[in-house]
């Protein structure tokens, strides 16, 4: 009990306002974590009706997060013990169902289910359909609800991977009765059942997207007219709407007909056989045309509206059904109906404009996620294009003209005319498009470019004020669209005109101002940007100045993170600019350290956060690149800011901080390790420090940068121990087992032998032998085999074949270990990733050609089958790759540094700019194989008679082509 009240007691403090009082309770809660009794206790947290509501829904989501790190994951940081597995897998539905008047905690509860379900259902939980199914009642639709929402989280991801015909019928029968006596419900039990309504669909839909179960193909005639029915279904009474509610929410009336669309266009798309030799495609494409036609403008209808016009899109652009649509009073009708009015700007969005700029942006640019009814109406005229793509332009040309005589009549009060106009010539003008390109392919009947000269780029000139915000924030984003179909010299003709955009109090109008001239500068030719540093000289240091000062004028950090698509643009420009920013840098520098200090104190908007720092590493970058000496100055800079976060624990900038403190450490000439650096070195050997993931990337690689400039010292100081408990830290885990490599090859390269030559043995390979034997896996055997190749392979006159052979040897008393752990090894040769083929086939070159140990027994039985493997390699159809040398073409070395491409990791994200490639630590060769017979030539001289005794045991297959080789090269080993 006394457990149960400490712990209730952290959860609290997690919730504290104080930030050092919720800092310490976080680290007390991973403490806890790491106990086995964790999950059951916060379980029982949060059934306990005595403990206040905060502490029960911290406790459920602890709970399910606790589940989410530990349910059998191999690398899970506190393992469950089988028992505790199967007592949760047998209690877990039952506490969720008792959890029916506690919705909150609920959820929490059941996405633990999904995620147990995920792992381990239905193989190794063919219980849990049962344990659900028993739990639905005739009545009790708040229990039914969770338990549907519960199937519906599992199902969802597994979707028809499975079949039980119990849940089936389960779903007719509920589906069946649901409604039936809507006219004398209750406001309240009418809620509760519309609710089951959804889930019973979200679950039909689960069931049916992966292939179509027998037992719903066999009931069509069931289902469908049911569905039909809900389509065209409004409760009794239903009060009438106010035109454009923007404050009405979608309820779940709304998402259960949005989900029968989704069906809709899943049988249209996957089982059109069934759907439509069963009659029921054209009753759908009736009832959904007539839905649309009736829904008004209220925004909770947006998704509705999205839905259903992208299963009528689906049907349309289908050649099967062209016969359906193919006469000019139906599209007309199409762009009368649908297009248009869900084309225009609603009052809701007039506001959005003003009052949330940022959600505004969101939903114009995200047209993947926000299902807006202006990306609904345009997907639809996209889908009507691709059939009827003359009649469709003929008739929105008309439209569009219209629109802007009814603008050039009255500007002022017409602007909305010549909204619709740019949106509905975006539409039919667009054929392809992606999000990193903008337009990629026109309509060939639009002239895109005179459209542009005659109607947007005079909005472009204008000056603020002197015509309405949105007919401006559509120039800019027209431009923005169709960057691609203007030339470089179009492009840096109208660059200009956007830069006085950015000094603009319009959100909207300085934000798309910001992210077209970042998505400009990104445009690529042959792979090659295509603008340099000369092109936007002139304009790179007034750019800089407006975005940071919008950025700076937040008076709070979350305000001054706001908006990413600012501090992206700052990280363009200087990455286009490069040396052309040389005169200037310590203002753009000054800029962002403060920037850096404000955010720092409230880390908010994690894409703001990764852009400043790549603006900061991309100025170390190309700053010194061009003037060395300005080195010192970004360190007088940085290290204050850098000092103070890594003192603070501002864990979400750690991983950021430790990488320019890395590319600033690799600046310095080989052995400068200045005193400035030698101070932040111990605390980086704290295990506490490596406990988070998402350090470890980061740290590896500055401790590699240490031990290149400061080896001595390490020495000296010391610190070789500390950092070999790292390296068992690492190692042992398969997570992070490849980080643990990367030290130890850092370690072997960069120490003097002697400082590693007691540790070598043991600790270290037995520890790496101990996980080859015990928790082997692919990438760990691909990791040893490098390690040990990389050891032989590279040029340092203590570290020799021979020296490793004799680390292996040493692990026991009778020498030969090497022996035996080399055929384990030997299969993985072939499958070497690309990058690290060069070092392990120069490796083994060394083993066949360098090592006396090898050339006589217990370790020649090896050296064979080495031979073959080495030999293998070399006749891969794919050519031994090349190491990057260290030389950096600053022109076009910065490839992508674009973190939404990447993919954000909560874990760690990867600063490109501040990477370098590292040097090949094998660039002493030239060509691999050429390397093994010059080598085998001087060890047949050395040891006269015993190389071709050896080769005579390699396989012909692979030998004969080798010997071949070797003659022509005029080698001979005899």
């Amino acid at each position: 009990m006394a457990e149960q009240s400490a712990l209730a007691s952290v959860l609290v403090s997690t919730l504290s306002p104080d930030a050092a009082v919720r800092r310490q309770a976080e680290r007390d809660l991973a403490a806890a974590q790491a106990h086995p009794s964790f999950g059951p206790l916060v379980l029982q947290l949060a059934q306990d009706a005595a403990q206040n509501k905060a502490v029960r829904q911290s406790a459920a989501l602890s709970f399910k997060n606790w589940i989410k790190a530990n349910w059998a994951l191999e690398d899970a940081p506190t393992p469950l013990s089988t028992a505790t597995a199967e007592s949760l897998k047998q209690s877990i539905v039952s506490i969720m169902i008792s959890l029916s008047g506690e919705q909150a905690l609920q959820v929490q509860v059941g996405e633990a289910i999904a995620i147990m379900a995920h792992a381990d259902f239905p193989d190794q939980w063919d219980g849990l359909v049962d344990q659900l199914t028993s739990q639905l009642t005739p009545d009790n639709y708040v229990v039914n609800n969770a338990v549907l929402q519960t199937a519906h989280s599992i199902f969802r991801r597994w979707r028809s991977e499975f079949r039980t015909d119990t849940l089936f019928l389960e779903i007719k029968f509920q589906t069946d009765s649901i409604l039936s006596s809507g006219a004398a419900l209750a406001p309240e039990q009418l809620s509760l059942l519309l609710r089951t309504l959804l889930l019973l669909l979200q679950l039909y839909h689960d069931l049916n997207a992966q292939d179509l179960p027998e037992f719903f193909e066999d009931r069509l005639a069931q289902f469908m007219p049911l569905l039909l029915k809900y389509l065209d279904f409004s409760p009794p009474n239903a009060p009438v709407e106010a035109d454009d509610d923007e404050d009405e929410e979608a309820g779940d009336l709304e998402a259960a007909k949005a989900e029968i669309c989704e069906i809709a266009q899943l049988y249209s798309l996957r089982y059109l056989d069934a759907f439509g030799e069963g009659g029921y495609l054209g009753p759908f494409v009736e009832k959904t045309w007539g839905l649309l036609t009736k829904l008004g403008p209220a925004v909770k209808y947006d998704t509705l509206v999205a839905k259903a016009t992208a299963f009528l899109g689906t049907v349309v652009k289908m050649p099967s059904q062209r016969a359906l649509f193919d006469n000019q009073q139906t599209l007309e009708a199409f762009c009368e109906k649908i297009v248009l009015p869900n084309m225009t700007l609603r009052t809701f969005e007039e506001e959005l404009f003003e009052d949330d700029p940022a959600e505004y942006v969101r939903r114009d640019l995200d047209s993947a996620s926000s299902e807006t009814r202006r990306q609904a109406a345009s997907d639809f005229t996209k889908a009507l294009m691709e059939q009827f793509e003359a009649q469709i332009t003929q008739i929105v040309t008309q439209y569009i003209g219209a629109y802007l005589q009814q603008y050039a009549a009255s500007p002022q009060t017409n602007w909305k005319s010549k909204d619709t106009a740019i949106f509905l010539l975006t539409s039919i003008a667009t054929r392809g498009s992606t999000q990193q390109q903008g337009v990629t392919s026109t309509n060939a009947l639009v002239d895109v470019i005179k459209f542009f000269s005659d109607h947007v780029l005079a909005d472009l000139q204008a000056a603020p004020g002197s015509i309405h915000p949105v007919v401006q924030a559509d120039a800019i984003k027209f431009l923005f669209t169709f960057r691609m179909q203007l030339t470089k010299e179009q492009l840096l003709s109208v660059l200009p005109l956007l830069v006085p955009h950015l000094q603009n109090p319009s959100f909207v109008i300085h934000t798309y101002a910001a992210l077209t001239i970042e998505r400009i500068l990104f445009i690529k030719q042959n792979g090659s940007f295509m603008f340099d540093q000369a092109d936007i000289r002139d304009h790179a240091e007034g750019i800089l100045l407006a975005l940071f000062k919008i950025i700076e004028s937040g008076t709070t950090p979350q305000q001054i993170a706001a908006n990413e698509h600012l501090m992206k643009s700052v990280m363009r420009v200087i990455i286009t600019a490069r040396q052309g920013l040389a005169s200037v840098y310590t203002t753009v520098l000054q800029h962002l350290v403060a920037i850096l200090g404000e955010i720092s104190k409230n880390p908010s908007n994690p894409k703001f956060n990764h852009f400043t720092f790549e603006s900061i590493s991309a100025l170390v970058r190309f700053v010194t690149a061009g003037n060395p000496s300005s080195l010192s100055h970004f360190e007088t800079a940085l290290f204050p800011p850098f000092h103070a976060i890594l003192q603070q624990d501002v864990s979400e900038f750690t991983p950021f901080v430790f990488q320019i403190l890395s590319q600033l450490l690799e600046l310095h000439p080989p052995a400068d390790m200045p005193d400035s650096y030698k101070v932040l070195l111990p605390p980086l050997l704290t295990p506490t420090l490596w406990e988070s993931r998402g350090n470890i990337p980061a740290l590896v690689r500055l401790l590699r940068a240490f031990l290149s400039r400061g080896a001595d010292q390490i020495v000296a100081a010391g610190q070789v121990t500390p950092m070999l408990g790292i390296f068992q830290h690492l190692i042992q885990a398969k997570a992070t087992d490849q980080h643990g490599f990367d030290l130890l090859e850092a370690l072997v390269e960069f120490l003097p032998l002697s400082a590693l030559q007691q540790y070598m043995s043991s600790p270290v390979f037995v520890l790496l032998l101990t996980r080859l034997q015990g928790a082997k896996t692919d990438k760990f055997t691909q990791g040893l085999l490098r390690f040990i190749c990389f050891a032989a392979a590279i040029q340092k006159s203590d570290v020799t074949p021979d020296a490793v052979v004799g680390f292996l040897d040493g692990v026991q008393p009778q020498p030969g270990l090497f022996a035996q752990v080399v055929p384990v090894l030997l299969p993985e040769v072939q499958k070497a990733p690309t990058k690290d083929r060069k070092v392990v086939a120069v490796g083994l070159a060394n083993f066949l050609t360098k090592s006396s140990a090898l050339l006589s027994e217990p370790h020649a039985r090896v050296w064979p089958s080495m031979l073959e493997a080495l030999l293998k390699l070399f006749l891969l159809p794919i050519p031994l790759a090349k190491n990057t040398s260290a030389a950096d073409d600053d022109a076009n070395g910065l490839e992508v540094i674009d973190p939404e491409e990447q993919g954000y990791q909560a874990s760690f994200s990867k600063l490109g700019a501040s990477e370098r490639p590292r040097p090949d630590p094998v660039a002493h060769v030239q060509e691999p194989r050429l390397w093994l017979a010059r080598g085998l030539e001087e060890a047949s001289r050395r040891e006269p008679g015993k190389i071709p005794a050896l080769m005579a045991s390699v396989n012909p297959e692979f030998a004969s082509p080798f010997a071949q080789y070797l003659r022509e090269q005029g080698i001979d080993l005899s």
